[in-house]
């Protein structure tokens, strides 16, 4: 049964400021557990497993960018082509241009003013 284990020799020098937290937190975080290296087993598991699942979710978040992209072009080439095939059918209307009025010229004289206006020229002078 030796044969088939494999060991880890971990050794926390407690004036190493940094080593000491680390020891002092796993021995927390291990409370009442049976031992702490089975605390540090399962710690290391759960880390594995966790960057694991993080990766391959990762991965999967990359290969679905790619397939939308790609699928975006697909459909922005068939939008391009569609519009291309279709100006050739489409028969637009030129409109006719209007001809140009001459301006039309001020009379030199004015024989009567309406109505409404002659009040207003008599309140002017």
């Amino acid at each position: 049964m030796a044969g088939k284990q494999r060991s880890i020799f971990l050794r926390f020098n407690m004036a190493d400021e940094a080593d000491c937290r680390l020891y002092l937190k796993l021995a927390e975080a291990a409370g009442s557990s049976a031992s702490l290296t089975s605390y540090v087993k399962r710690a290391l598991e759960e880390y594995l497993s966790v960057k694991i699942e993080m990766t391959e979710r990762q991965q999967f978040y990359e290969q679905m960018l790619i397939t939308v992209r790609e699928e975006m072009q697909e459909q922005g080439m068939k939008l391009v082509g569609a519009l291309l095939a279709g100006i050739g059918t489409v028969n637009v209307q030129k409109i006719p241009e209007k001809p140009i009025q001459e301006e039309a010229d001020l009379p030199e004289a004015c024989k009567g003013l309406p109505d409404e206006l002659s009040g207003v020229l008599d309140f002017i002078s």
